[in-house]
This record gives structure tokens, sequence and C-alpha cells, in this order.
């Protein structure tokens, strides 16, 4: 007669737990349960290590293999940052390291915010700084009459101000104001147009 041996226990397979990575987001492979030899791939947040995709996988005893200290804080900076109305003022490279700095140039005509700098510094894997260009007001012949004025000098067809600079016009022939001054300043590329009547 045939007995069971009631001291054999049954072999299960273990499951690894949904593992817990800061800083990164699986890309592949997220489910619900994890069995032997299921892979996850993770890719870091950006500004954290490794840049590339990284996998790991369940194995028999339900422990993730490949897991070791993963994301961590990048300290490299990528290429520096774009400022509207700047530029660089030389050529960027593809990596910085911390402390190394880019400095920036606003465009023609435009004015450097002087509360601000303008300089980035690469800190930690991070760019710190702040950088803004104010706006040169733009008058155009055709705004001029419309409103009856004229530039006080010499080139009529088209002015550029700087901001913060004044824009002298004065009365088409025969006009007087109509009350706004005929002196206006700039301010980040609004400039307020006097009218005559």
């Amino acid at each position: 007669m045939y007995t069971r041996r009631m001291d054999t226990k049954p072999l299960c397979a273990e499951m690894c737990a949904a593992p817990n990575i800061p800083n990164a987001d699986i890309v592949r492979g997220q489910r619900q349960k994890y069995g032997i030899n299921s892979r996850i791939q993770y890719k870091c947040h950006r500004g954290f290590e490794p840049e590339e995709p990284f996998e790991i996988t369940c194995d028999y005893q339900g422990q993730w293999t490949g897991l070791r200290e993963q994301c961590t804080v990048s300290e490299k900076c990528g290429p520096p940052p774009g400022v509207n109305d700047a530029d660089t003022l030389e050529i960027t490279k593809k990596e910085y390291n911390t402390g190394e700095r880019v400095e920036y140039s606003c465009f023609n005509k435009y004015t450097l915010d002087r509360p601000f700098s303008k300089y980035f510094t690469c800190e930690q894997g991070e760019w710190r700084g702040k950088i803004r260009c104010l706006k040169p007001c733009t008058v155009t012949v055709e705004e001029m009459e419309r409103r009856r004025i004229e530039l006080a000098y010499a080139d009529r067809q088209k002015m550029f101000a700087p901001h913060d600079d004044h824009i002298r016009f004065m009365c088409q022939r025969g006009k007087v104001s109509g009350g706004v001054p005929l002196r206006q300043k700039c301010n980040d590329g609004v400039v307020t147009l006097p009218e005559c009547e």
C-alpha cells in the first residue's frame, strides 16, 4: 500500500515586492506582482545618475538583483539653459562640472536687467542663476503718422530706443499736443506715444 509522507513541504515560488527607488521611474516591466526572473527597467529623473536606464531582476529568494545605490545626484550639468533675448558668449559644451559658469549677453539693443546676473552656474547637477533682458522700444513711421507726430531728431524712418532711454517727439507742422508729454521713456519694449491734433 502506498503512503504519502507528510513531512515534505510544497515548493512555493517567491515573489518580489514592488521596489521603491527614489528619484526614478519604471520605464519597462511595471506590473502588480513580480515572480522569479521578472525584470524591470528604471530611469533616473533628470539631474540624477546614472543617465542610462538600468535593469533589476527578481531572484529565486524574492530579492531584487542589480539594485544597488542608484539615482544619486549628478555632480555634472548638461548644456546651459536657453535664455529669452540672450545668447552665450562662448560655444557651449555638452557637460559642465560643479562650479563652472557660462556668461550670457543680451541681444543687440536689449538691456540686462541689473538685479539679475549675466551668468548661469552649475551647482550639483543644476543650473543656477537668473538672467533677464529688457526689450527695446520701436517706433515706426506709420504709428507716428496716425498720431500726427514725428521724431524730434534726424533718423525719421524707424527708431529703436533701449530700455530706460527717452524718445523725444514733436507735433507735425500745424498740429498741437493733445496733453501727453512729447518726451517719453521706454520701459521693457513699451513706450506711450503722444498724439497731436
